[in-house]
């Protein structure tokens, strides 16, 4: 009998008056994932995570943790959830210790609990020595390491974060996924992430979901994701001339090719077949070689494909109908 997993959505719908935010939501989320909630502003992916943790009712479906509709036992299931907001959830007039001290009363831990705990959580974020700095005197980056320190300062089972990585550079970006995957592995903590960046959550979340116009269209590792858009490997080929027009033609007549186009100066190849294709891309053309990449398709490309099948089928619809009227 397959294990139930750890998180359940069922048919999740949410009205605010006469807008629909949520549509028929399902999701599965298994036991200490890293679980991406990806989709464009708008679509509805704080309002899910404010569903998730009990903040909103749905107006139909259920959440279920551990089995257990959240509903019916929401205190335990809070205390077992840590949650960030995208502006930020700690107090900046208060230290960073005296966050960590209001946050642990606010989870009904014990004084002495919290002050044995906070020494472990500032060097888990990172945060050693600057207990009693004012938070609002803090980087953009360690605002948002204490603001993950609050959320778990009671040991969560689960750790839901709204836009964390928003409005940081590249490199604090970096530098806070790595710690999330640290929690996530060190105090086997189930994160659920939402983010508009694709390519940025490509390498780090283990399974997402992809939510469009308030529903979602798919869900599962990023390689099922792509094998769904496609089957096809693509092969990036670049020389210092970028001129592909001879090549095009040529590997256009393979029977194993699907697709070929230029991107940004770049000969881009889809095929089931890349080992056979570079073979003779390379017999033909290897002079003046810049850069070469084998992978399957982007996120961002199965994204765009999910959106525009999704459009295309509601203009079919739309025509269909007034086709009947």
């Amino acid at each position: 009998m397959a294990e139930a997993p750890f998180i359940q959505l069922e048919n999740v719908t949410k009205i605010f008056g006469k807008n629909l935010v949520l549509n028929n939501v399902s999701l599965n989320i298994s036991y200490k994932e890293i679980f991406g909630i990806i989709g464009k502003s708008g679509s509805g992916k704080t309002t899910l995570l404010w569903i998730l943790i009990g903040f909103l009712k749905p107006e139909r479906g259920r959440v279920l943790f551990q089995s257990r509709n959240i509903k019916d036992d929401e205190k335990n299931v809070r205390q077992q959830f840590g949650f960030t907001a995208q502006a930020g959830s700690f107090y900046p007039k208060l230290t960073v210790k005296e966050n960590l001290e209001y946050f642990g009363t606010m989870y009904n831990l014990s004084v002495s609990e919290i002050q044995d705990k906070i020494p472990e959580l500032l060097k888990l974020v990172d945060l050693e020595n600057k207990e009693n700095i004012v938070a609002s005197k803090l980087s953009s980056g360690m605002q948002k390491r204490l603001d993950i320190a609050c959320g778990i300062i009671h040991d969560p089972k689960v750790l839901i974060l709204d836009e964390p990585t928003e409005d940081l550079d590249p490199v604090l970006r970096r530098d806070l996924l790595s710690l999330l995957k640290k929690i996530n592995k060190e105090k086997e903590v189930t994160i659920i992430i939402t983010s508009h960046l694709l390519t940025e959550m490509e390498n780090f979340c283990t399974k997402m979901a992809i939510i469009h116009n308030r529903t979602i269209l798919a869900q599962g590792s990023v390689n099922e994701l792509k094998d769904m858009y496609s089957k096809n490997y693509e092969i990036v080929f670049e020389t210092e001339s970028a001129k592909y027009g001879n090549l095009m033609a040529m590997i256009k007549k393979r029977k194993d090719v699907e697709d070929v186009k230029t991107r940004y100066n770049k000969l881009v190849i889809y095929t089931k077949e890349p080992e056979s294709v570079l073979k003779e891309i390379l017999a033909i053309k290897k002079e003046g070689l810049v850069d070469l990449d084998i992978n399957k398709p982007s996120l961002n490309e199965v994204f765009e494909s999910l959106v525009t099948n999704i459009k295309k089928e509601n203009v079919q619809t739309a025509g269909d109908n007034k086709e009947e009227h």
